[in-house]
């Protein structure tokens, strides 16, 4: 099991407490999940970061199925 399929169930209880909609790079090279709400937290790990955006595209892959 890599290190991104760890923080899978981090990511999705992440997601939806936090209602995260993206998950980007700032100008400092640190990564940020960004909520519908406006507020971004700052994501310590990449592998972190990789593991929230493999839930968001799988919720964006089912959104799209409907």
């Amino acid at each position: 099991m890599s290190r991104t399929e760890e923080y899978l169930p981090w990511a999705q209880m992440f997601v939806q407490t936090r209602r995260v909609v993206a998950v980007r790079i700032d100008e400092y090279g640190e990564y940020l999940a960004l909520s519908e709400t406006g507020s971004s937290y700052f994501i310590e790990r990449l592998e972190q970061a990789q593991a929230l955006l493999q839930v968001l595209q799988a919720a964006e892959r089912r959104i799209e199925k409907v």
